[in-house]
């Protein structure tokens, strides 16, 4: 039966402290390469039927569902955690919705131009273009539903407005994704939590009709014409992060949810779909945070004005280049845990304000001292190497480069020199998604490696690939789930 109960909205601190106390349900332990090799023994489980399924209740998913009932499904939604955490990393995003800045032809290329752009023209076109093509209508369509937003800003350098969910960044998504579920079920949608997707049904055709799930009284089989992956990432899965991206992959943090494990990537691989974009560290987007609060403790403004400093006591990356370049070149450093460096001046600017302000709501301590010395003891790096290093690094700062330091700074380059002294630490490398995923095409069907569609089997959001790589453009991931799951709801609906 659906899950009738009405859990009162979770804050993100709360939403973070609920899933580490419910510890046996949210377990990461690696999935194995297939989960549908175990004999089947006994009776068939029982049946359920629908029009569409929706696996996954984050962005992606609930658009799916929405847009599916709107159009007279009868849509069955199924999400593995219980009531109070679902959402996926749609949940813990800070809702911002990256949009061209008019509707015109012009602005909708600079928004295209800048997705390739920071894709390194490795993503696909077509896809980023339905993005530029929907997001604006889409947005309307949240607000149609109850969704509020705050005035969109521009979101320099890109040429992209963002649409933030309101009442403010990482508090307005519980509340959109409350508002959507509540209209998903106004219109139909029967909701099934704790209800573990397991395996794609398919018939003798080979197209997909439905999924085998577990429930906590067992198995059940959800029977539809249509099934929309929506399940996420990968991030919270130790061993696809060590097969597909490489040997010490696992050893990052997880800034997301933690278990995103990649069920629909496997689900769908296993009925033939292509996985793509699934090797190396350019498939992860990485930032350097603090352990304790991985979701919120980025400091990302101040990273290019910083040093990167490594146990070493040395500099590792041109912190100019952001802070995804810096997360990524965390994982390359001894015991993967780095320390941020700056002094007063950068302290005194906007961006190290509001560095410290957000560590200070988060209560982690920025730790200070007055001294050089006295900062490498309380960082635990050799003192000796850490005074070379910044003395170093100052004598190379010349109009705002250090084009002749270890390694150069291209930009953003002040010297160290006013004290106290302030550390970050420790930082380490933590995921906050996944990039690679399963191939689809503009109707968002899942394709096999031929290119061919899978009858009956469609794909939306973080579990997709094809978008990203390297990095992506802020507020691009809720656009593309947002746009992916009304394209692949309102198609499954169809069928």
């Amino acid at each position: 039966m659906p899950q009738a109960d009405s859990t009162k909205s979770l804050s993100r601190r709360d939403f973070l402290r609920y899933a580490a106390a419910t510890g046996v349900a949210l377990s990461v332990a690696g999935i194995p390469a297939r989960v549908v090799d175990a004999a089947f023994v006994g009776e068939l489980p029982p049946t359920r039927e629908f029009d569409v399924i929706v696996i996954g209740t984050g962005m992606a998913g609930l658009a799916a569902a929405v847009q599916a009932g709107e159009q007279g499904a009868r849509v069955a939604i199924l999400e593995k955690q219980l009531k109070p955490l679902f959402g996926g990393n749609s949940r813990l995003a800070g809702g911002i919705f990256a949009a061209p800045e008019a509707r015109t032809a012009e602005a909708k290329a600079q928004f295209i131009e800048d997705f390739l752009v920071k894709g390194d023209y490795r993503t696909d076109a077509d896809l980023i273009e339905t993005l530029a093509d929907n997001i604006l209508d889409d947005i309307e369509w949240l607000k149609s539903h109850g969704v509020e937003f705050l005035e969109p800003s521009p979101m320099a350098p890109y040429r992209v407005l963002g649409y933030t969910a309101a009442p403010a960044s990482y508090q307005g998504m519980p509340k959109l994704l409350d508002t959507m579920l509540k209209a998903a079920e106004n219109l139909g949608a029967e909701t099934f939590f704790q209800t573990k997707a397991q395996e794609l049904l398919v018939d003798a055709s080979g197209n997909v009709v439905g999924v085998r799930a577990k429930t906590s009284k067992g198995l059940v089989d959800f029977r539809a014409k249509a099934t929309v992956i929506a399940t996420g990432g990968f991030a919270g899965n130790g061993q696809m992060l060590e097969q597909w991206v490489g040997p010490d992959a696992d050893e990052s943090m997880v800034r997301g949810i933690k278990w995103a494990t990649g069920d629909g990537h496997i689900m769908a691989a296993n009925v033939g779909a292509q996985l793509i974009q699934m090797g190396g560290v350019d498939t992860l987007h990485i930032a350097a945070v603090h352990p304790k609060n991985t979701a919120s403790a980025n400091p990302f403004q101040v990273v290019p004005y910083a040093l990167g400093i490594n146990r070493l006591g040395r500099r590792y990356v041109d912190e100019s280049l952001g802070y995804v370049a810096h997360g990524k070149a965390a994982m390359n450093q001894p015991g993967l845990q780095v320390a941020l460096v700056f002094d007063q001046a950068v302290a005194d600017m906007p961006e190290g304000q509001a560095v410290i302000s957000n560590f200070d709501r988060l209560g982690i301590e920025i730790i200070k001292a007055n001294t050089l010395d006295e900062l490498a003891a309380k960082i635990n790096v050799p003192a000796d190497a850490l005074k070379e290093t910044v003395t170093s690094f100052n004598a190379a700062v010349q109009n705002g480069q250090a084009l002749a330091a270890d390694p150069p700074k291209a930009a953003h380059a002040v010297r160290i020199e006013k004290p106290p002294f302030y550390a970050l630490y420790p930082l380490g490398p933590g995921i906050t998604l996944t990039f690679g995923g399963i191939r689809i095409n503009l109707r968002r069907q899942a394709l096999d490696a031929d290119g061919k569609p899978i009858g009956g089997l469609y794909a939306a959001g973080e579990c997709v690939g094809g978008y990203f790589l390297g990095d992506y453009v802020g507020g691009g991931s809720l656009t593309r789930c947002l746009v992916d799951g009304r394209i692949a709801g309102r198609n499954a609906a169809r069928a």
